[in-house]
């Protein structure tokens, strides 16, 4: 049996392999994480991957622990998850948000770090506490979905009177700019908008690193996707750009998953 974990910011996820059949997922706050919780009767190998695997060496408990760079098991991982040959372009939305070119060369895998932005799930939780007195995150988005972030955002409307080149009319023009002024809006509202602004600022970005990559398919990955309402609008965004988007199965383990593959490609 085999072993993959990705020491995540925020959480930690732990994957038990039959050769390449997914056996079972597990995930711990990485704050709270004790390795004595893991089962590692019967594990041959072990794969790790994050910024906080450095703490475990080569050797644990007499087994073989595999180090993997977050960027492979990421491009690796959203190449598991999705397939096909041409090249795709693989985006983590974590506590943050990473973006990594896979693509297929001579029957191997080459893997490139395309950038990213420090907005993700980390940036959500820190203004939900921050600004709402919230800091768990479904109950943040069971509040945005009861307000509307019009009544915080601009819109290009407001400010032109009309949509500009390619944005339409009720595009955001500037997420929570409302709150510049004496305005009246709720708390819900505010959630609305903190949502709009965390899906807005990643799907753009994820848009323009496509193009600049020349990239025409994205693959949407990291425990971020779980909130639904913000993987749609980063969907809805990257596709008005002309870009095919996918969330595959089990996209919030992508880099546990890169980090068992990562080996199968031949990068570790």
């Amino acid at each position: 049996m085999l072993l993959s974990i990705d020491f995540g910011g925020s959480t930690t996820d732990a994957i038990y392999w039959d050769q390449d059949e997914v056996l079972s997922l597990k995930t711990f706050e990485s704050k709270d994480l004790d390795l004595s919780k893991l089962n590692f009767a019967d594990v041959d190998k072990i794969f790790i991957t994050g910024g906080k695997s450095g703490f475990m060496k080569e050797n644990f408990s007499n087994i073989l622990v595999v180090k993997v760079g977050e960027i492979e098991a990421i491009g690796c991982g959203g190449r598991a998850l999705t397939g096909g040959e041409e090249a795709i372009l693989v985006v983590s939305m974590g506590t943050g948000t990473c973006m990594v070119e896979s693509r297929i060369t001579n029957g191997g895998i080459k893997v490139k770090h395309l950038g990213g932005t420090g907005v993700g799930g980390g940036t959500f939780v820190g203004l939900g506490k921050e600004l709402l007195g919230i800091s768990d995150i479904d109950e943040l988005l069971r509040l945005g979905a009861k307000g509307s972030s019009e009544n915080v955002d601009i819109s290009v409307k407001e400010i032109v009177g009309s949509g500009i080149g390619r944005i339409s009319a009720d595009a955001t023009a500037s997420n929570l700019g409302k709150l510049s002024s004496e305005i009246n809006f709720k708390r819900e509202d505010l959630a609305a908008g903190i949502i709009n602004l965390i899906g807005q600022t990643i799907g753009v970005s994820v848009a323009f690193a496509a193009q600049a990559g020349k990239i025409s398919k994205v693959v949407l990955t990291g425990k971020l996707t779980k909130a639904v309402v913000i993987s749609d609008i980063v969907f809805d965004i990257v596709k008005s750009y002309g870009v095919e988007v996918f969330i595959p199965e089990n996209a919030p383990y992508v880099s546990a998953i890169g980090a068992k593959v990562a080996s199968d490609y031949g990068l570790v």
